[in-house]
């Protein structure tokens, strides 16, 4: 399953969830904003970027078609 961490004012956050829906894709997301202890606890891990993207493929921060295919191609 793949899980998007995201903030209501991030404009990468709502392409990455755009591509996602275009594609059939599910996922979970979780607000920082709603979580401001797991925003804390991700800038002290020096991830200052969002979408912040955990999947089966690997881990990445922002909005990133290649790796968005590579995770759906894995899960095929």
């Amino acid at each position: 399953m793949l899980k998007i961490y995201t903030r209501k004012t991030c404009a990468e956050c709502a392409a990455t969830k755009l591509y996602l829906k275009t594609k059939g894709v599910t996922f979970e997301e979780v607000s920082l904003d709603q979580n401001p202890d797991l925003y804390t606890h991700f800038k002290n891990e020096g991830k200052k970027r969002t979408p912040i993207v955990e999947s089966s493929v690997g881990d990445w921060l922002g909005f990133s078609p290649k790796k968005l295919n590579d995770y759906i191609r894995s899960e095929a």
